[in-house]
């Protein structure tokens, strides 16, 4: 068994190496003018026009790898039938899916090297791609900010109508004291004005009104503070980045901050979601790769490699289609990041088990 999967092993990632790099070189050939036209224009040189391309390469090889797989697999799998290998192991008494046990094992590690790409190397190429197209890429806070908002780890709730970052002053400031679990305001304090002392770390307000609902009373002060408000003026504000060229730790931290100060997350955690399901798409597909060229007949060869095309674009619709509707608000993101991998993987392992063979 040792030397059967030492050859079943080798002919599937030679299959799956030989598709990709068709399949990296046809997308890099779409890109090409492009780049020549940049090039042309004298917004690239020709040396930042290499560095283009290869940064390129990531996103790439996390958008074809799945169909690379899929691809592969039927042509490796068709070879051995094709030879009459799968039938003569099968009359031996080897199962077809203990046949393609290592293809699958191999698929997964393929899925894992796919999603560090896409966690982490295809967001810092497109990163550099934007800054030799000369796109503006944001990397300073906002110094202002009006409506702010943030929400404290003891549940106190901030708004301040202006704050300069900066500086540390807001004007209109009110805090909101929440329970523990929540459900009801304990205390409400507003202020005309407050400064945040970077010294003791706290903020201090100034001309003061303090509303206990608790006890029903309430306190005018000139000034007023409290170890319990510490949040840093730069906590209100966040930097405005397209998701896409923040690596999965940068984006897990940018989530945080859009969420602490009210602003939409939609579309970071569809893009995170995106990022720990796609890249599975290539362990999903290789169970219908397989399946598909399990069955050795001449005249259906180049249906089965027409139809495994179908499919692998068919994964991409279904995807886009439920990411669509994560992004809208419509389903949880990481839910419809999964539905596409779930309906393949279920096809797929159905199909492996009606294999002729």
């Amino acid at each position: 068994m040792k030397k059967l999967d030492i050859y079943v092993s080798k002919n599937f990632i030679k299959s799956f190496f030989i598709c990709l790099i068709a399949f990296i070189n046809i997308f890099i050939l779409s890109q090409l003018f492009k780049v020549f036209r940049l090039v042309g224009d004298g917004r690239l040189t020709t040396g930042d026009g290499v560095l283009y391309i290869i940064c390129m390469l990531p996103k790439i090889i996390v958008n074809v790898t799945p169909l690379a797989v899929l691809l592969g697999a039927l042509m490796f799998i068709s070879k051995m039938a094709g030879n009459l290998e799968v039938i003569s192991l099968k009359t031996s008494g080897i199962s077809f899916k203990r046949i393609v046990l290592f293809p699958i094992i191999i698929s997964f590690f393929i899925s894992i090297f796919v999603f560090i790409v896409s966690g982490y190397l295809y967001p810092k190429g497109e990163k550099k791609m934007r800054e030799l197209r000369g796109d503006v890429v944001s990397t300073l806070l906002p110094t202002q900010k009006r409506n702010g908002f943030i929400r404290d780890e003891n549940n106190n709730l901030y708004l301040l109508d202006y704050l300069n970052v900066t500086d540390g002053k807001a004007k209109k400031v009110k805090i909101i004291e929440m329970s523990d679990n929540f459900e009801k305001i304990e205390r409400v304090i507003f202020a005309d004005s407050g400064y945040f002392d970077r010294n003791e770390k706290i903020w201090k307000l100034k001309k003061v009104k303090i509303n206990n609902l608790q006890l029903g009373t309430q306190e005018n002060l000139e000034s007023y503070s409290s170890d319990e408000y510490k949040e840093e003026p730069e906590k209100f504000v966040t930097l405005l980045v397209d998701p896409e060229i923040l690596d999965n730790r940068e984006l897990k931290k940018e989530l945080v901050n859009l969420k602490n100060t009210g602003i939409d997350t939609r579309e970071g955690i569809s893009e995170i979601a995106n990022r720990y399901s796609f890249p599975f798409a290539s362990f999903v597909v290789v169970f219908l790769g397989l399946a598909l060229g399990s069955r050795y007949v001449r005249s259906s060869s180049a249906m089965n490699v027409i139809l495994s095309i179908f499919l692998g674009y068919g994964y991409y619709i279904v995807h886009a289609s439920f990411e669509a509707y994560g992004k809208n608000g419509y389903m949880n993101p990481f839910i419809c990041g999964w539905i596409a991998n779930i309906i393949f993987l279920i096809v797929g392992i159905y199909f492996i088990q009606k294999a002729e063979y």
